[in-house]
């Protein structure tokens, strides 16, 4: 008998809104919804391994990573400590799934929502599918987002009063923490020093440190809009209430 080796066939460029990309959107859009129907349809245990399960989704996430950068010698200070805005997304996402926090649910769902769905329609993606960078970047943002509609749907999140102040001082005593390791360290943790290396959104906001004050900008209209559904719903119910 003949062996033939199997070989992957190389991954196509990466086209935002192309195939792969509308694909891997359509595929998160219907497990959002499971994730939503779940949350509200589920009771008890199985509610809570529903939540548990997204937590190992994302746990498992991170340890893919860590394991590649370490089989490749890519772990170093300046680049794998999880002091991005993103690790602390991620984090917060673990603790609100394993054990409900309100601050912790409340920096999922902004700090989460303002920028991983953005990341997801704009991602940084060189190589579509099956290339490992493709299917590492979407499953993390993926996780992240499915987390964020669990905590949504299924742990009933809303913001608490106050929330947007509360969540602008939260960023910018990240910012001054992450500034300090980079002065310090000469890292450049948040971009706080220089914008990354390949093309971004942060090129069309000037050069430092005009993009940082572009990016606190930014931060707090993205932070209204995402508390004015909740005003919305809650202006509605009002209505309703004096109606009957």
């Amino acid at each position: 008998m003949e062996e033939h080796s199997l070989k992957m066939a190389p991954a196509a460029q990466f086209r935002t809104f192309g195939v792969h990309h509308l694909a891997v959107l359509s595929v998160l859009a219907v497990l959002g919804v499971l994730v939503a129907w779940g949350g509200r349809r589920m009771h008890g245990r199985a509610k809570v391994w529903l939540g548990r399960s997204l937590g190992l989704f994302l746990l498992g996430y991170a340890s893919a990573l860590y394991f590649e950068e370490a089989r490749n010698g890519w772990l170093q200070l300046g680049s794998s400590l999880p002091i991005q805005l993103c690790d602390w997304v991620l984090i917060a996402c673990l603790v609100t799934l394993f054990h409900p926090n309100s601050l912790a649910s409340e920096i999922a769902y902004f700090w989460g929502l303002a920028g991983t769905l953005q990341a997801v329609i704009t991602p940084d993606v060189a190589q579509g599918f099956p290339s490992w960078r493709f299917v590492q970047f979407f499953w993390g943002h993926g996780a992240v987002l499915l987390s964020i509609v669990y905590i949504i749907a299924g742990q009933e999140f809303r913001p608490r009063p106050k929330s947007i102040s509360r969540m602008m001082i939260a960023v910018n005593v990240y910012g001054l923490a992450a500034l300090s390791l980079d002065l310090a360290f000469g890292w450049n943790y948040g971009y706080l020093l220089h914008k990354p290396a390949q093309s971004s959104l942060l090129d069309y906001m000037g050069p430092w440190p005009w993009y940082l004050i572009a990016i606190e900008a930014i931060g707090l209209v993205s932070f209204w809009l995402l508390g004015l559904p909740w005003k919305v719903l809650d202006r509605l119910h009002a209505r309703r209430r004096l109606a009957h």
